[in-house]
């Protein structure tokens, strides 16, 4: 008997906000981390300036990694395909003992001239598909592809937009953050107007660096109880408030490989649970 092998067809998920420090980057790397744990072939895009994403998983400095592409130059260079700035995510510093591979997850890695890339896209040609043409040739190797992408609104959100079929907007429950979910809601409507083929579509509203308790913050406390009300089912599991988080960061390893019992850990499980994501055999 002949058995064919047929391509993957991923979930392509864009982590959004219009603002930095909302969590994309922690979220998108320990989404990550439980989708390959759960057996799940994973692929992280770091498409943020800050690199925050390629830090956590080990690469602290991606711009210094001689001969090493990273997604700006797979943007500029022309011919420079992506599969030459995906790596091996790691949990612990690139080189240091005791690092090791995450099994099942890897990473587009991101770069500090990524801050260019508005102007750069700004004359491109088809400009607001530049994430589409360049994950087209790879994504059948993957089952998940999440997308890091900066605080903004721009050119390459919209590219991120474009290329997805998913969006989680990440957001700190405070009433300021979701006033600018109706920006990430109107700007989605935009490219699936706009572009034939987009169909990104809101299918989470991710609380992160939630209070545990009403005196640690009665605002957010509200705010949370407001994003509920306002996104009901569209409201996913809330990421508690805790100093793992950052600590996980500084040793560069996701949440599961750094504080394994932990309730963030825990918290993140539940978020990828709640997407419809299952063990797989």
């Amino acid at each position: 008997m002949t058995v064919i092998q047929t391509e993957r067809i991923p979930r392509i998920i864009a982590m959004t906000n219009q603002v930095g420090g909302s969590g994309k980057s922690t979220s998108a790397v320990n989404v990550g981390a439980q989708l390959a744990a759960l057996g799940l072939r994973t692929l992280i895009v770091d498409a943020d300036d800050q690199a925050d994403a390629s830090v956590a998983l080990g690469y602290m400095f991606p711009d210094q990694l001689e001969g090493q592409k990273t997604i700006y130059h797979c943007l500029t260079e022309k011919g420079t395909k992506l599969q030459e700035a995906i790596v091996p995510a790691l949990a612990g510093p690139l080189g240091a003992d005791g690092t090791k591979v995450i099994d099942n997850l890897f990473l587009v890695l991101g770069s500090g001239e990524m801050e260019n890339a508005e102007q750069y896209l700004t004359s491109a040609m088809n400009r607001e598909m530049w994430l589409k043409k360049l994950l087209d040739p790879i994504k059948g190797e993957y089952d998940v592809i999440l997308i890091d992408c900066p605080g903004s609104l721009g050119l390459v959100v919209i590219g991120a937009l474009v290329a997805s079929n998913e969006v989680v907007a990440c957001i700190k429950p405070g009433f300021k953050e979701l006033r600018g979910l109706t920006r990430i809601e109107q700007k989605i409507e935009l490219v699936r107007e706009e572009f034939p083929g987009a169909d990104a579509k809101l299918v989470g509203v991710l609380l992160v660096d939630v209070p545990t308790h009403r005196s640690a913050g009665a605002v957010w406390d509200d705010g949370k109880r407001m994003a509920e009300e306002t996104y009901g089912d569209l409201c996913l599991p809330p990421v508690r408030r805790s100093p793992r988080i950052p600590e996980s960061y500084a040793h560069q390893k996701a949440l599961l490989y750094f504080d394994r019992a932990g309730e963030a850990t825990e918290d993140y499980l539940k978020v990828v649970k709640a997407l419809g994501f299952q063990r797989q055999k």
